[in-house]
């Protein structure tokens, strides 16, 4: 088995194969947000919104097909680097908009210090991952199943209001559902 827990292994793989984040410059003023969501079922996605000016981009990376059991047995087998996985299908889908996007402006201005880890070693579960940065201090949290526990409801608003600002760029390709196959 590989040295780090599976939700660490695969929010590693995950970036690794999504679209590269574009930090903003130390001491810039400008701010990066990073929201990656690995649920159990359903697609991962990655959401980088950064301020430009007085404009936010926004770039929503898809994976169009399942990834974690792929993932899943690279961890098993203690395949640290995954190389037989050198690219996924994704999607990425990218826009600017103005500072009066309700929920563009509701993610940056989070205090995501205030957010509290609480990640869960199981494989079974959701898997949520932020980074965020004002360019000057940097803040990096992790949690799964936040929607049973009370204490993150935080995590909870804001993986919903992501869910909603996910719609805003136009779409291009298909997701792949994992199909459970009958005999």
């Amino acid at each position: 088995m590989p040295n780090q827990s599976f939700p660490f292994y695969l929010e590693r793989h995950a970036t690794r194969l999504s679209a590269s984040m574009d930090l903003p410059p130390p001491n810039s003023g400008r701010t990066f947000l990073r929201l990656m969501r690995f649920p159990k079922n359903g697609r991962f996605t990655i959401l980088d919104l950064t301020t430009y000016g007085q404009k936010f981009e926004l770039l929503i990376t898809r994976f169009l097909k399942p990834l974690r059991e792929e993932i899943l047995k690279g961890f098993n087998s203690g395949d640290e680097e995954l190389s037989h996985i050198t690219s996924w299908p994704i999607e990425i889908s990218s826009m600017r908009m103005g500072f009066d996007d309700a929920l563009a402006f509701a993610l940056q201005t989070e205090d995501y210090e205030n957010f509290e880890d609480g990640i869960s070693e199981s494989v079974d579960v959701d898997h949520y991952f932020l980074f965020f940065t004002d360019s000057n201090e940097f803040v990096c949290k992790a949690v799964s199943n936040p929607v049973r526990d009370p204490r993150f409801e935080n995590w909870t608003r804001v993986i919903n209001r992501s869910y909603g600002l996910e719609l805003s760029p136009p779409r291009r390709l298909m997701y792949e559902t994992a199909v459970e196959k009958t005999l």
